[in-house]
């Protein structure tokens, strides 16, 4: 049909050249960009999926630099380490030739400047030590106060151990009586009955003045008012191995549960060394059981050995009496109430310290007491120390008040266990705990349990709660319990890392806060000047209430309560590697740690206990270098799993957006075909009027 309003071949034309040069339009975007998505409205669903990728391959290319910069950050770590370590083996090889007995004044001179310079470069590497402007190896600068506790505690700077007291006993006209004046007195091996104990003091000075003491003792001699000094340096070593080969348990300790030891044994700063024992007995040690009138100080026991059942200690079984101004080095083992010194003591300890390790299968072990009736003041411990419940570094189980003492070595046990002390049922002051703790329920860096106040006091260790029954557990105290009166923690810090396999009180500072009568009064327990190094813990880590039974959580709004504890810098170093903000896409580590070499310069090479200090230090930085390693192999394969994921996305985002350009290569020509053919039947339509006006 011919007409001239309407040109309906022209408008189909039309509606095909727009159509075809679309396409075109489309086909020369795509090809020009390599996309075959550029606009929402091309792909709305693949739209929207790829943008998404596209932001993921943005974050893993940061996640990727984050990764590397982190191995330059912990590999700066371990290089500086590596160092320190060359000069720690150093100074142990310079400590093993200054214990020979061929090298004069001079020669110790050199040795000891040597050990001196080398101690000052390894003090200078661990405070410079950065990168970016973070202290690696420093970590966290623990507040001013804790100087003064640390330089206080267990009288470190003149050693807890102090020979020669100002004891009106030593002196005649203010002149210390001399080992020959003691040894012209009766010795003790001298004595053949009970009876014949008719003096007020006697000499000690060789093993068999010793086994005749414990001889006497144990038959039933009353030894009240009577002084035992001793004279000399003892060697029990061989004694003891004959005993052994005899009795099959070796030495025999002085004093039994029903035949105590109630004299003074005065060890005049001299040693006894070499106390070897065996026996599945109670009371074990170099004396086994002292009555409340018994005096023992100014005595050292070294190569200590004791094995015993309840009530084992290096020094004494059980002690009612005081002990004071002693030591002990060596093994401990027992059953319950075992300790490095005492394994239960009644009556005060001061002035005393152990090393070396003990071991309980019961309850109540301790670095230097598993069982303190009483005070312990200005003593420390170093041994390493594993038991049941009640287990702390210092005290198992504290019924007397603790103060100027410290501990370094690490603990582990179950219920109420703590660096310091497992249990503190009164006040805990001035003193501070830098080994790692683990344990089960109510685990602190410094005490498990604390049921008063605990002022001037850090720990600095790890803590951690070995299962999923683990609550209270704390980086100071792991469960601070409230029965009466008043509270007050001033001046408290933990600056190590806390951690748990349960859920519950779980807190950088205290694991949880109980009152045991009618909930918490804020008015009556305050902590002030309080801080803790850690990040991703509560301070606290819960409020509860009980009249009997288990405690509940009490939900408390603690921000005023909380308002006098500061931060302090974290020491835990965070790195991000991954594009999510949970706990997978980041990797927390600690390259700090703390040593104290001291001991060497200000005693020597040539002081035995410089050994024990340059072996501590030597393994302290072995194990950040094997927590380093472990780090930088982690993020290694985070570098892999990262690359393996933007390779994979990659191919995903091509596969949804990229062109094809051998598709739109042909839809380009297929569209300018229709283009032209449009264009030129376009020109055929539009004549279609005239034709019609031809007609008329």
């Amino acid at each position: 049909m011919l007409s001239i309003n309407t040109n309906l071949q022209s408008l189909l034309v039309q509606s095909n050249l727009n159509n075809s040069t679309n396409s075109l339009n489309m086909a020369i975007e795509r090809m020009t960009t390599g996309y075959k998505i550029n606009h929402a409205s091309d792909n709305a669903a693949n739209y929207s999926i790829s943008q998404n990728m596209v932001s993921k391959l943005s974050s893993y290319d940061i996640a990727t630099d984050n990764i590397s910069a982190g191995i330059d950050l912990v590999r700066t770590a371990q290089d500086t380490i590596s160092l320190m370590q060359s000069h720690g083996q150093r100074i142990h090889a310079l400590i093993t030739q200054a214990q020979n007995g061929t090298y004069g004044e001079q020669s110790l001179e050199a040795i000891n400047s040597e050990v001196k310079s080398r101690i000052d470069e390894i003090n200078r590497l661990f405070k410079t030590t950065e990168y970016n402007g973070i202290s690696l190896l420093e970590g966290v600068k623990l507040p001013d106060w804790t100087e003064d506790v640390r330089r206080n505690a267990g009288a470190k700077q003149e050693g807890a151990y102090k020979s020669f007291l100002d004891d009106p006993f030593y002196k005649e006209g203010g002149v210390r009586v001399s080992d020959e004046t003691i040894n012209s007195w009766t010795h003790v091996a001298s004595v053949a009955e009970i009876t014949d104990l008719t003096e007020d003091k006697y000499a000690i000075s060789t093993a068999d003045d010793l086994a005749k003491l414990a001889e006497l003792v144990n038959d039933g001699a009353d030894t009240s008012g009577i002084t035992f000094v001793m004279g000399a340096d003892i060697d029990l070593t061989s004694y003891c191995k004959q005993l052994k080969q005899t009795n099959g348990y070796g030495w025999t300790a002085i004093g039994t549960e029903s035949d105590q030891f109630n004299g003074t044994f005065d060890g005049n700063g001299h040693k006894i060394t070499g106390v070897n024992i065996d026996r599945p007995e109670d009371y074990q040690g170099l004396f086994g059981y002292t009555s409340t009138s018994s005096t023992i100080k100014n005595v050292g026991v070294e190569d200590v050995y004791v094995k015993g059942q309840t009530c084992a200690g290096g020094l004494v079984g059980k002690a009612t009496g005081t002990v004071s101004n002693s030591y002990s080095k060596g093994t401990v083992k027992g059953a319950g109430n075992t300790g490095g010194l005492v394994g239960y003591a009644r009556n005060a300890i001061s002035n005393s310290y152990a090393t070396g390790s003990v071991t309980a299968t019961g309850s109540y072990t301790g670095g230097l007491v598993g069982y303190a009736k009483n005070s312990v003041n200005n003593s420390y411990s170093t041994s390493t120390v594993s038991g049941g419940n009640n287990t702390g570094g210092l005290i198992g189980h504290a019924d007397g008040t603790i103060s100027n003492s410290y501990a370094t070595g690490s603990v582990t046990g179950e219920t109420q266990t703590g660096g310091l002390t497992g249990y503190a049922n009164t006040s805990v002051s001035d003193s501070y705990a830098t080994g790692s703790v683990t344990g089960t329920q109510l685990v602190g860096g410094l005490a498990g349990y604390a049921g008063n106040a605990v002022n001037n006091c850090y720990a600095t260790g790890s803590v951690t709660g070995q299962d999923s029954t683990s609550k209270f557990i704390g980086g100071l105290i792991g469960q601070l319990r409230k029965t009466s009166g008043t509270i007050t923690n001033e001046n408290i810090c933990s600056a190590g890392d806390v951690s748990s396999s349960g859920e519950k009180a779980v807190g950088a500072l205290i694991g949880g806060i109980v009152n045991t009568t009618n909930g918490i009064n804020f008015s009556t327990i305050t902590i002030k000047k309080g801080c803790t190094s850690l990040s991703g813990n509560d301070y606290i880590g819960g409020v509860y209430s009980t009249g009997s039974g288990n405690p509940e959580v009490e939900d408390y709004d603690m921000s005023d309560w909380l308002s006098n504890i500061s931060d302090l810098p974290n020491s835990k170093i965070t790195l991000h590697v991954g594009i999510n903000g949970n706990d997978s896409s980041s990797i927390t580590f600690n390259c700090a740690f703390s040593y104290d070499l001291t001991s060497i310069t200000k005693h020597g090479a040539e002081n035995e206990d410089s050994y024990d200090v340059i072996n501590n230090f030597i393994s302290t930085l072995s194990d950040r270098a094997t927590t380093l390693g472990a780090v930088t192999n982690r993020l290694e394969s985070a570098l892999d799993s990262t690359m393996v994921s933007v390779q994979n996305l990659t191919s995903s985002l091509s596969t949804i957006r990229d062109a094809d350009v051998a598709k739109e290569s042909s839809s380009y020509i297929k569209s300018q075909i229709l283009q032209q053919a449009a264009a030129t039947l376009l020109a055929t339509a539009n004549q279609s009027p005239s034709i019609a006006l031809q007609l008329i």
